[in-house]
């Protein structure tokens, strides 16, 4: 296990020589509150790694002061080790050569912008791409599937990329997978449903946990870790409709999604469901 400070010096020492290789200088390491920054600057332009509770942010300024976060990684200093240090090592390099190997120091506009923390205390909520980039922290694996669906459409299509890919690995996961992945799984859940859209709400407890088809054992597993009240009682509701014969159309219509258009406000899929359901019950 490392020191934050520590973790931050290591991550220097395996990111710098492809930082050099790119132009970027080395502006030190230091220590501000509970956060540790680490800056790489060319030119006008300035990296910032910046490691706080469970993340590290990669964060860009193009020389006016301000910078933009391009990036989060999972970094819990809990299960840091020199294999974990290696694994985010790559993915700071790739994320920093795929927007600066070329000459020009403008960083490109990325169709996958994500809501921090700070976005949401500023009154914003965490969307479905944010969703999905926490959840490429815990399965790599998924991280091409996450690039082409932006490269392929231009705004992040979160209902396809959970529903053909991410909800294979998700629910196996739940029904199945260690209890360490497990708590890092529900930790961002959680989160994300605290503080998301409507539509990420419905992204969590329809599109990929509704997919539990009210199955008592994976239930089960989710009462354990979902610490949230509201988040299981809804879950476990949604769960009760899909897995009725009433339910049957609904899982149609979430496995057949009408084509893309541009969004507009409407109220969420998950409370039309559960609006309709008590209808029904009321009848």
């Amino acid at each position: 296990m490392f020191e934050r400070l520590d973790a931050m010096k290591a991550i220097h020492k395996g990111c710098n020589d492809s930082f050099e290789a790119l132009g970027f200088n080395f502006g030190g390491i230091r220590e501000e509150g509970v956060n540790v920054i680490a800056d790489f600057t060319r030119n006008d332009v300035t990296i910032r790694l910046d490691s706080y509770d469970n993340v590290l942010d990669i964060l860009v300024s193009n020389g006016d002061g301000n910078f933009t976060k391009t990036s989060t990684n999972l970094m819990e200093l809990s299960e840091t080790d020199e294999k974990s240090i290696k694994s985010l090592c790559n993915e700071i390099i790739d994320t920093v050569s795929e927007n600066y190997g070329t000459k020009s120091p403008v960083k490109r506009e990325s169709a996958k912008k994500t809501v921090s923390r700070a976005d949401v205390r500023a009154g914003m909520s965490y969307d479905g791409n944010t969703l999905a980039a926490k959840i490429v922290l815990v399965y790599p694996e998924l991280k091409e599937e996450y690039k082409a669906n932006s490269d392929k459409y231009g705004p992040f299509l979160s209902e396809e990329f959970f529903v053909e890919h991410a909800n294979e690995k998700i629910l196996a996961t739940v029904k199945s997978g260690d209890a360490q992945t497990r708590k890092k799984l529900f930790k961002i859940l959680t989160e994300m449903y605290q503080n998301g859209s409507s539509e990420t709400q419905d992204l969590i407890c329809v599109t990929i946990l509704g997919e539990m088809m009210n199955d008592k054992d994976m239930l089960a597993v989710c009462r354990e870790y979902i610490d949230d009240d509201d988040f299981y009682e809804t879950l476990e509701a949604v769960n009760e409709i899909l897995a009725s014969r009433a339910g049957k159309r609904l899982r149609e219509k979430l496995k057949n999604p009408p084509k893309y258009k541009p969004k507009k406000e409407k109220k969420g899929f998950m409370a039309n469901m559960l609006d309709a359901s008590a209808a029904q019950q009321n009848q």
